[in-house]
C-alpha cells in the first residue's frame, strides 16, 4: 500500500497518563458523560496520533504536538502545533477497537472497522444496491455474515472519503468487484460512488473484525 498509513489500537493499549493530549483535547474529553464514549474517543485519538507520527517521520516524544480537532462537517481535522496538517485522516471505532488511516492531502480517504455479525435481510434490502443484494443472495450461507459486513464496511469507507458519511444514501455507493475479502491479509476492493466515480481500496478480515480503506488521488494517480 503506497501513500497510506494506518494504525489499529485496542483500549488497553491507550496510555493511562494523558500527557499526549493537548489542552483543547483534555477539555473536550472532560465533557463526555459516558465511559464508553470516553474510551472510544481516547482510543481513536491515540490511533490517529500514532498514524500521524508514522506518516510524518516524527518521534514518539513529539506525539503531544498533534491534535485531532473536528472540521465543520464533523470529519476529524488533524493539527500540528495548532496549525492544520497537510494530510487526510479517517477514523473508525468498533467494540473497543479504533482504526485510523492517513494519507497526503491530495487524496480522498476513508476507513472503517466493523465487527462481523449477523445482519437481517431487511438491512441488506434497505442499505445495499440491487447488485450487492444479489451477491448476498448467491453467497454460501456460511459466508453471508462476512460478505455483508465487508460490503457495508467498504461502503462506509467510501462515504467517509466523500465526507458525507451516513447522511448520504448508502445505495449511492456500490462495491463493484467480486472479491469477498476472505483471503489472507489485505486484498483489493473497488467501489463506485454515483456522484464521484471509482475508488480503489483494500479490505481484510482480522479475527472478529473487518477493516477497509478506500482512497482516490485528487490528481490522476492510483494509491493502491
Amino acid at each position: 500500500m503506497r501513500g497510506v498509513h494506518y494504525s489499529i489500537q485496542d483500549w488497553p493499549q491507550v496510555p493511562a497518563e494523558l500527557d499526549w493530549l493537548t489542552s483543547a483535547e483534555r477539555e473536550r474529553l472532560d465533557g463526555f458523560r459516558f465511559e464508553k464514549r470516553r474510551r472510544d474517543w481516547l482510543s481513536g485519538r491515540w490511533a490517529a496520533k500514532l498514524a500521524l507520527l508514522e506518516i510524518s517521520g516524527m518521534s514518539r516524544e513529539e506525539i503531544g504536538r498533534f491534535e485531532i480537532a473536528s472540521a465543520a462537517d464533523g470529519a476529524p481535522l488533524p493539527k500540528l502545533d495548532g496549525g492544520n496538517c497537510d494530510v487526510r485522516l479517517s477514523l473508525s471505532h468498533s467494540n473497543g477497537r479504533a482504526f485510523c488511516a492517513v494519507s497526503s492531502a491530495a487524496t480522498l480517504l476513508g476507513c472503517d472497522i466493523e465487527l462481523v455479525e449477523s445482519r437481517s435481510a431487511g438491512f441488506v434490502e434497505t442499505y445495499f444496491t440491487d447488485a450487492e443484494s444479489e451477491r448476498v443472495e448467491r453467497a454460501d450461507p456460511g459466508s453471508r455474515d462476512l460478505l455483508v459486513t465487508m460490503i457495508w464496511s467498504a461502503k462506509e469507507s467510501t462515504l467517509k472519503a466523500l465526507r458525507t458519511g451516513l447522511r448520504a444514501d448508502t445505495r449511492s455507493v456500490e462495491v463493484i468487484d467480486e472479491s469477498d475479502g476472505s483471503g489472507v491479509g489485505w486484498t483489493t476492493v473497488r467501489t463506485l460512488a454515483s456522484a464521484a466515480g471509482e475508488f480503489s481500496g483494500l479490505w481484510r478480515r482480522e479475527g472478529r473484525f473487518v477493516q477497509s480503506i478506500v482512497a482516490r488521488a485528487t490528481q490522476p494517480r492510483r494509491l493502491f
